[in-house]
């Protein structure tokens, strides 16, 4: 997705979503370093209501970590509230989008701003992490996929030759 799509939401919902996304990557910051679960909700107001609260997933941010901590900073003056957002700033909704994307990751939901067009469908992610390859593996592996988004990752030490190492293997066409 574009991060301009973002350009779409008032003035007023973008202030105060990337305070939001600010402070709740400072939270799963702080209970990554506390080896505890954060949660939240999504405050109904700003965002599209999702099915419960949400779950920091830690192993997920030990890995996103470095990335949670870079964006944070870049956005600092926006959601501590001294810099206000402009709908016309390109690299700032960028850089709310890949915070927004990063904490998606880190819950394992989607976070969409009330009004703002995002793409339906299925979010699919796997991941691998292995030593030695000697066969097969891969980080998502389907006959077919709905209409989405497909991710995959695999992380070797080594791939013996005849091994095969695939983050993403669908046996079809995306529908």
């Amino acid at each position: 997705m574009d991060p301009i799509t973002l350009a779409g939401i008032t003035a007023v919902a973008l202030n105060e979503g990337v305070k939001f996304l600010y402070e709740q990557a400072g939270e799963v910051l702080r209970s990554f370093r506390e080896r505890r679960a954060a949660t939240t909700a999504l405050p109904p107001e700003l965002f599209e209501a999702s099915p419960g609260g949400l779950v920091a997933d830690l192993d997920t941010v030990a890995q996103l970590e470095p990335e949670l901590r870079m964006l944070r900073r870049d956005l600092g003056e926006y959601g501590q509230g001294v810099d206000l957002v402009d709908p016309r700033n390109s690299e700032v909704l960028a850089l709310m989008d890949a915070l927004r994307r990063t904490l998606e990751a880190v819950y394992g939901a989607p976070i969409v701003f009330r009004g703002e067009p995002r793409p339906g469908g299925a979010r699919i992610r796997g991941g691998v992490e292995v030593q030695e390859v000697r066969g097969y593996v891969a980080g998502v592996r389907a006959r077919t996929a709905s209409a989405g988004e497909v991710t995959g990752t695999v992380r070797a030490d080594s791939v013996e030759e005849g091994g095969q190492a695939v983050g993403v293997d669908l046996r079809g066409d995306l529908a």
